[in-house]
């Protein structure tokens, strides 16, 4: 790959944030004058002139005489110039207010009823973390339109942005009519100890409620500090600031270890703006905290803008009769534990910011993160409802009466497994683009029927560095996380634009298309070898295996299988063998009475056998579901044919508070593999296919999560023992066979031979001619964005909705 004239490229295709990962890509594996300065004119095209200037004094320091740079090196230090010498209008005005049941927009001399049509945007650009800010100014506007096209009227920040975001929305807002609004969020982590009231932390606490409200009057310069956005803040966007929110999804633990460490007390407070009666300590806590935000934004400003408080469905106010706690349930099952450590039990505690009186100002409005598949009592105590989201919606909204209820993040993804359960299938994950497109659809219909104040949609784009619960412990290690992407992995597949491996299109589209395979490695090919058995049935050249070939990309390892004749899956099955982690471990005997032994271990086997059959299979001592509890998990040497289709427990038992009812447990197969196309003009389209065939080929789109890689990037594989998690490899090892099945079966015809196999790659089958694949280990990922299937029906939906109530 010529990094260079790709980065070149992504420029000329107005992609230039794509641009800056290629060209730093190229600089990892040589450092020139034209790399320097590609890297500088994807900036530029970015309006992120410092650095733009940067890579053009880097790449004339390589090339003394070259005028084009010269010419930029001009051009850039007066876009400096001018960049200093700008400034907004002050506006230092609030046009939104609480009203009954929704906000309330100011406009055209009266205050109008306002349905919130959001989309939270993150900070996880693929190869960064978010305390790296990645994205840049140029890339916040292209989004801008993006975003207002679709129909939303507003975005959701969970922090402090770098300046560009704010510069950004404003020119946005100034050059457009669609207007974005703004919900501006104050992260705050929780306290070591869960002490709230903790000296330091309130001053931690107090600094970025300050700090977020001079960012959005454009009136603060922000030191730098790492892990942390710096600048100069000079755009005022009030005006365009809808409300703050605080906060974060409050931990039970930490919210119970504060209430405990109060005695529990119920008290009293009035502030100057609000206050609350019998309160628990913790939304004692809370209310101080919301006087104080309104306090120092009017003694600042001399206004007070709407405000809420992050809360879920695990601090809610209602009761859940389906849900017990950690410690009742091991108990019930005669299960010891040790009852000092806090269990992050779902409906131990609760926060009711309905309590909450208003004394001046503003009214305080309630938001949730409300997703239909957790925690689990949002579908065990609802089994017998058509549509439990909208029925435990419902539910909110009468407890909060006339406040009111924003839900600030709901969704589902587009990931290949399912990692927790929802009655409707509207699961964490295991949907392809479409179906997350349907979903979410039916997810806004339910929020709008609840009659809340609106909907922001998570999210706008995927991010790479972020982990599920159920893949945590295999995405290792975790500073590597950003350089992959995992589609096994829910967390990763939010958005409604993809962020996905290489430029400037998928590198493997699943069409058969010989073009897609112009720079794979053939590790095998055969000319005018005969079979190893030929039944003389008409169908042996469906089993005669011509070439095997192989590519990589950040998310996916890539295989190409042909034959000499048409592929009849009636008539001919194949077996592609994996040794991922070496030779000396996993699974030597062929299942399905091959009756073939394999000179080396292999960990995985893809069996292709059909568009419903095909699967991929582990070697019983590398299953992760199988092994969890033993504490190790790697592939041991065996000839017994123990191969075990891969599964993933999504949730866990459940039992009812009063202890009579038993909810079961969720288990999903990863094994199977998806037929289909990720051509969105193939009939066959489906964004999570795993393989395709035609004619004589078949390709094979592998996730390296599913093969148990804990970092690509840097060759690791998973190897969990008492040494350690993981192991590096040299390459994947790949062995392929065909054999003829009986009817309706996955067992294989009689030869006559010692073996039932009809031919094999390579011809010779011994260790000293298996091939390996090796691949280069990279620091920085190449990707390309696109928006998903599920962005145009969201559209439909959106333009359905009216923004006025």
């Amino acid at each position: 790959m010529d990094c260079e004239k790709l980065g070149f490229l992504a420029i000329d295709n107005g992609d230039y944030q794509e641009a800056i990962n290629i060209f730093q890509r190229a600089r990892e594996k040589k450092k020139t004058a034209n790399g320097y300065f590609g890297f500088g004119v994807a900036n530029y095209g970015l309006e992120d002139y410092p650095t733009a200037r940067w890579a053009f004094y880097k790449a004339l320091e390589l090339e003394p005489d070259n005028e084009e740079i010269k010419r930029f090196i001009f051009s850039v230090e007066q876009k400096i110039q001018q960049y200093q010498k700008q400034s907004s209008i002050a506006h230092m005005q609030s046009l939104f207010r609480v009203g009954k049941d929704y906000l309330e927009h100011y406009a055209n001399g009266k205050w109008n009823k306002f349905f919130v049509k959001g989309i939270n945007i993150g900070l996880g650009l693929p190869g960064y973390f978010p305390g790296e800010y990645a994205i840049k100014k140029g890339t916040y506007i292209k989004w801008f339109k993006q975003i207002a096209e679709i129909g939303i009227n507003c975005i959701r920040i969970y922090t402090i942005h770098p300046p560009s975001f704010y510069e950004a929305l404003y020119q946005y807002n100034m050059s457009s009519e669609k207007k974005l609004y703004l919900f501006q969020g104050i992260w705050i982590e929780l306290p070591h100890d869960s002490n709230f009231d903790d000296g330091q932390y309130i001053a931690y606490v107090e600094k970025n409620i300050k700090d977020a409200t001079d960012v959005i009057y454009g009136n603060i310069i922000l030191p730098e500090k790492p892990g942390y956005p710096h600048g100069k803040y000079k755009y005022d966007i009030s005006i365009y600031t809808i409300a703050y929110l605080f906060g974060r999804e409050w931990e039970s633990c930490a919210v119970n270890k504060f209430n405990e460490l109060k005695g529990r007390v119920s008290k009293d407070y009035r502030g100057e703006f609000f206050s609350i009666r019998r309160g628990t300590p913790f939304e004692l806590w809370i209310t101080r905290i919301c006087d104080f935000f309104q306090t120092n934004e009017y003694n600042t400003y001399k206004i007070s803008r709407p405000l809420s408080i992050i809360n879920w469905p695990t601090l809610d106010s209602l009761h859940h009769p389906s849900e017990s706690n950690h410690e009742q349930e091991l108990k019930t099952q005669g299960i010891r534990f040790i009852s000092e450590i806090c269990n992050e039990n779902e409906d131990m505690e609760s926060m009711d910011v309905s309590m909450i009186i208003q004394e001046k100002g503003p009214r305080l409005f309630a938001t949730y993160h409300i997703y239909p598949y957790y925690p689990d009592f949002m579908n065990n105590d609802y089994l017998n409802k058509s549509n439990p989201y909208l029925f435990y919606l419902q539910e909110v909204k009468q407890h909060h009466g006339e406040q009111p209820v924003l839900i600030a993040e709901f969704g589902v993804p587009s990931s290949r497994e399912i990692t927790h359960w929802q009655k409707n299938g509207w699961h964490h994950g295991g949907h392809n683009e479409s179906q997350q497109g349907k979903i979410n659809e039916l997810l806004m219909t339910s929020i709008r029927a609840a009659n809340m104040a609106g909907g922001i949609l998570f999210s706008w784009f995927d991010e790479w560095f972020k982990r599920n619960w159920l893949f945590l412990p295999y995405e290792i290690p975790t500073e590597r996380n950003p350089l992959w992407f995992n589609i096994q992995d829910a967390e990763q597949n939010y958005g409604l634009l993809a962020t996905y491996p290489t430029y400037p299109r998928k590198k493997v589209t699943l069409t058969g298309c010989k073009d897609d395979w112009s720079t794979a490695i053939i590790l095998y090919e055969k000319n005018a070898e005969l079979p190893s058995f030929t039944f003389h049935d008409g169908f042996d050249e469906a089993r005669i295996l011509k070439r095997l070939s192989v590519q990589h990309d950040e998310g996916f390892l890539y295989i190409l299988l042909e034959t000499e004749g048409s592929i009849d899956f009636e008539k001919a099955h194949y077996v592609i063998g994996l040794n991922t982690c070496g030779a000396e471990s996993g699974e030597l005997q062929f299942p399905f009475n091959i009756k073939l032994s394999s000179p080396l271990g292999l960990q995985f086997l893809i069996h292709l056998a059909g568009k419903q059959k095909s699967r991929i299979l582990i070697c019983h001592s590398y299953d992760k579901y199988l092994n969890v509890e033993t504490h190790e998990i790697k592939p041991e040497l065996s000839d017994q044919g123990m191969w075990v289709i891969m599964q993933s427990k999504a949730n866990t038992r459940r039992i009812s508070k009063d202890q009579k009812r038993f909810y079961p447990s969720r288990v999903f197969s990863m094994s199977n593999l998806r037929f289909g196309s990720l051509s969105n003009t193939s009939s066959y389209y489906n964004s999570i296919s795993d393989f395709f065939f035609t004619e004589n080929r078949i390709e094979l789109r592998i996730p390296w999560g599913l093969i148990n890689f804990t970092d690509p990037s840097s060759k690791l594989v998973l190897w969990k023992d008492k040494d350690g998690s993981t192991k590096k490899t040299d390459g994947i090892k790949i062995i392929a066979l065909s054999y003829k099945p009986h009817e309706g079966c996955f067992l294989s015809k009689n030869t006559g031979l010692k073996t039932n196999a009809t031919d094999s790659l390579p011809m010779n089958f011994s260790s000293e001619h298996i091939k390996t694949y090796f691949w280069e280990e990279w620091d920085i990922p190449i990707y390309h964005t696109y928006l998903k299937e599920s962005y145009h029906r969201y559209k439909e939906l959106l333009s359905r909705i009216s923004e006025a109530v």
